[in-house]
């Protein structure tokens, strides 16, 4: 799938594993869980969360997304970094790892289950209810390294859904698609071994 991306080129970019993005959504889930079900509370609807990345030539880019249940928005937050294939420093799971630091950061601000009104803004689906969130590329530091940041209400799970149904239509695309799965999961092992965003470690 196309993702949000910060830097533009045609050189083809490679998903990142589903093995590793199930992972940071279960990282997600499981460190967000007061403010999903607040957040659950406040709309009557299921709050659940998503993960999408893409290696791209010469950056990183990881999206998770906060899904309502009935709803086609969602809000998605983007994290890209500097990438550079030849270089033996960072890897492709420090930079992921800063990635999951700076969405875990953003998400910390929007889903405290004690900020009601925020909340209640997370629940609007217009994008401008959200205040002091970034909707342009932002870099923060996180673990030394300039992340970039932004957020919108696109849901990745629709853009999916549209392109599953072509790769069964069309052979050629999902062999395609298998060979970049392939050469993705070489680049980098999955799992590392502390996934708790460190925004949220005690």
């Amino acid at each position: 799938m196309t993702i949000e991306r910060r830097k533009q080129d045609r050189l083809k970019s490679s998903p990142l594993p589903s093995d590793y993005l199930k992972m940071v959504r279960e990282v997600f889930t499981a460190n967000f869980e007061p403010g999903l079900k607040a957040l659950s509370k406040l709309t009557g609807l299921k709050s659940t969360f998503s993960a999408t990345g893409e290696i791209f030539s010469a950056e990183v880019v990881l999206a998770v997304s906060l899904m309502q249940s009935k709803q086609l928005a969602a809000t998605t937050v983007y994290a890209s970094a500097d990438y550079d294939p030849q270089a033996s420093s960072p890897t492709v799971e420090d930079l992921l790892g800063a990635c999951v630091d700076a969405i875990a950061t953003v998400f910390g601000e929007i889903l405290d289950p004690s900020n009601t009104k925020r909340l209640a803004q997370v629940a609007d689906e217009a994008l401008s209810a959200l205040e002091g969130i970034p909707f342009e590329w932002t870099s923060m530091g996180v673990n030394k390294r300039t992340i970039y940041v932004k957020m919108d209400k696109a849901n990745p799970n629709l853009e999916r859904m549209a392109e599953d149904w072509l790769s069964k239509h069309d052979p050629d695309l999902r062999r395609h698609e298998a060979e970049e799965q392939e050469e993705t999961e070489k680049l980098f092992v999955t799992g590392p071994k502390d996934t708790k965003p460190s925004g949220t470690r005690h």
